[in-house]
């Protein structure tokens, strides 16, 4: 598994309690927008994926543009870097794109399926929102439209259901209770194959969905002190969990499930 704080980023095998601290992207930006971790089993080499985002003003890379409200506003410069664990290091991919910036200000996993990576984006203007997915095996870049009609809200989700992307879309929050309808996409890329499944509540106390367990449960961060909450579906049954840790801020922004397979894998460096 992989993890981050601030600009370190560590990967580590909870089954050999071995960890490995990545050495620092070539290009250090202000802040980490999405992070990715997977196995290549074409190249059999393990990958992270950092997303970062770019602002500048006034340069002749990053210009200033000017929208219809006259406000002033920046080009954005995607910044992402791929880490090879075999041969230790970063390689650089830079995609330019006019006005186009990443929802979200806090850390966020990238999503996975079939060796692609999504994350949620937003037009600054034209107003409008995607999903950019980029494949590592192949190099590509693409962006991916909503469905029809969605806009992405700041805790829209991006997740996995039953192998499949999920998107996660807040409704309303009335008298403390939360309403959420969940999409799926059925072919990649095509805007009128995205096929609502359900809708989640109205349920009282909740913050945000972040991910699907495989027993038709919706686990959930809960409002307050951190909690982690779950909600079936089919039954309606709730059932909450135990604190997990005293930064709620954490637990709320920054959750999201995996599939954990344990492996005895080595992440330990090469001894030379």
């Amino acid at each position: 598994m992989c993890l981050s704080l601030n600009s370190n980023i560590v990967i580590c095998n909870p089954a050999t309690r071995e960890f490995r601290l990545l050495p620092q992207p070539p290009c250090h930006s202000w802040h980490t927008n999405y992070l990715g971790f997977a196995f290549d089993s074409r190249t059999n080499d393990y990958k992270v994926v950092r997303v970062a985002t770019l602002r500048k003003i006034g340069t002749n890379d990053y210009k200033v543009v000017r929208v219809a409200t006259r406000r002033e506003t920046m080009r954005v410069c995607h910044n992402i870097h791929i880490y090879y664990m075999s041969a230790d290091s970063w390689k650089e991919l830079v995609i330019m794109a006019h006005n186009h910036n990443f929802t979200g200000y806090h850390h966020h996993p990238c999503t996975l399926l079939d060796g692609v990576f999504y994350w949620l984006s937003s037009n600054v203007y034209p107003h409008g929102s995607s999903i950019d997915a980029l494949n590592t095996v192949e190099g590509s870049f693409e962006r991916k439209s909503l469905p029809v009609g969605v806009g992405s809200h700041s805790w829209t989700n991006l997740c996995l259901l039953n192998d499949s992307l999920a998107l996660v879309v807040p409704l309303y929050e009335r008298q403390g209770k939360t309403q959420f309808d969940v999409w799926l996409m059925d072919e990649y890329g095509v805007p009128e194959c995205w096929t609502k499944k359900y809708t989640i509540g109205p349920i009282l106390g909740i913050h945000r969905p972040f991910g699907f367990h495989p027993n038709n449960e919706v686990l959930m961060t809960g409002c307050d002190y951190g909690l982690i909450v779950s909600y079936n579906h089919s039954t309606g049954d709730i059932k909450v969990y135990k604190q997990l840790c005293n930064w709620p801020e954490l637990i709320r922004c920054s959750t999201q499930v995996f599939q954990y397979s344990e492996s005895l894998v080595s992440v330990k460096r090469r001894s030379t």
